[in-house]
């Protein structure tokens, strides 16, 4: 089923980016269109559940299967961290839900890059994080307005934008609504340091600084 699945020219399109500047490897998107819930079910069972990748995103019966590449993970793994030193420090709860899979029955399924809820545990995390090293595939604001997630992060042209839900759909907005203290700036500046360690210093560090 799978092979098959990937392989027919009238559901899947594979989107192959080129590389992006310095050489550095974009994520892979295939969309399968009218795929249906239970096959997207199917089809992810047929992956295994504990695999790494690829992540699935799911939206009233089109599928994106997106792959990452390691520039990919090394965002998601620095804003989370940023992340941690930040509830640490202002020592606000939080129960992180890193990936955790999101699914309304027919409707919506997401791997979100990261998520955590905010004080205390809850059905849907309050805020999600994804990274996009290039554009396309399912809208994530709409996957993620089925579930009403409060807040929407996109890491995009290495910036990270803030996308607060409204009545008729996410805003985008300059600080976080439910983390006001939180530096984006210091953030985005920090995701630039290649390493680990002088990223976290230097975070802290600026935390320490605005105070």
């Amino acid at each position: 089923m799978v092979v098959s699945l990937l392989t027919d020219p009238k559901t899947a399109a594979l989107a192959r980016p080129a590389p992006l500047p310095g050489g550095i490897e974009p994520e892979q998107r295939l969309i399968v269109c009218g795929l249906g819930w239970a096959r997207y079910l199917a089809f992810d069972k047929a992956l295994g559940d504990d695999r790494p990748g690829p992540r699935f995103y799911y939206l009233d019966g089109d599928l994106e299967i997106m792959t990452t590449s390691n520039e990919h993970e090394r965002i998601k793994k620095w804003i989370g961290g940023f992340m941690d030193i930040f509830f640490e420090e202002s020592e606000i709860q939080n129960i992180p839900r890193g990936q955790a899979t999101m699914r309304i029955f027919e409707e919506a399924g997401a791997e979100p890059d990261e998520s955590w809820c905010i004080r205390e545990e809850k059905q849907w995390p309050d805020i999600v994080l994804g990274i996009a090293l290039t554009s396309g595939g399912l809208s994530k604001l709409e996957i993620y307005r089925h579930f009403a997630v409060p807040e929407v992060w996109l890491w995009q042209r290495g910036k990270l934008e803030v996308f607060t839900l409204r009545d008729d759909g996410y805003d985008r907005f300059a600080t976080s609504r439910i983390l006001p203290g939180l530096p984006i700036d210091l953030i985005e500046s920090c995701v630039a340091i290649p390493g680990w360690l002088e990223a976290r210093h230097t975070f802290r560090a600026g935390l320490a600084g605005r105070r």
